[in-house]
This record gives structure tokens, C-alpha cells and sequence, in this order.
């Protein structure tokens, strides 16, 4: 398989469940406006606009760099499966983006 049938296969499943959540989150959100709830809890349109931004970009950062790490390590370890080491890699960075937003957030909310 080259290089480019891989990243197709993690491509697709990674932008299916980033639209799903996407989706799901509206779904959620607009639910919550009909009940009469506001799903920001305060926050001005220009704040939750920055928290968005910044969860977007920490994430794609964090996916590159899965990537990355992905791509070194099948270079340099040739028993590993591609497949999984790169799916690995993209979940365990996506994960730590997410904590790192979470992070940011938190002590941003602190303040």
C-alpha cells in the first residue's frame, strides 16, 4: 500500500466522526435553545468564538503532529502495522489536544 491509500483510509474515518460531532453538538445545542437554556452559560458571542477557534486549531496541531510521530515511527521501525501505528498515533494526540484545550479552558474560565 502506498503512502497515499493509507492516508485516505485514516483521512475518511477522521472526517466522519468530525462531522458527526459537529452535527451531534448542533443537534445538542439546539435542543437545549428550545427548552429556553443557553448552552454557552454567559458567554458573549467574540468569547465562545475564541474557545471554538482555539479547540479547532489545538486539535488539527495535535492531529498534525500524530501524523508526524505516526510517519517516524513506521519509517523507522518497519515491524510496525502502518495502519494501526498511524491510527494510534491520531487518537493518542487527538486526546492530548483535547486535554490541552481543556486545560486552557479551565484556567481562562478561572480567571
Amino acid at each position: 500500500m502506498g503512502p497515499l491509500v493509507i492516508l485516505l483510509i485514516v483521512a475518511f474515518p477522521i472526517c466522519g466522526l468530525i462531522g458527526y460531532y459537529i452535527k451531534t453538538k448542533n443537534q445538542e445545542r439546539l435542543k437545549l435553545i428550545e427548552k429556553g437554556i443557553n448552552p454557552d452559560d454567559g458567554l458573549s458571542i467574540s468569547d465562545y468564538h475564541i474557545q471554538s477557534n482555539l479547540k479547532n486549531g489545538i486539535l488539527f496541531i495535535s492531529l498534525g503532529l500524530g501524523l508526524f510521530i505516526g510517519h517516524l515511527l513506521v519509517l523507522n521501525f518497519s515491524q510496525l502495522d502502518n495502519l494501526i501505528t498511524y491510527a494510534t498515533m491520531l487518537l493518542i494526540f487527538g486526546g492530548i489536544g483535547f486535554l490541552i484545550n481543556y486545560f486552557i479552558i479551565r484556567n481562562w474560565n478561572a480567571k
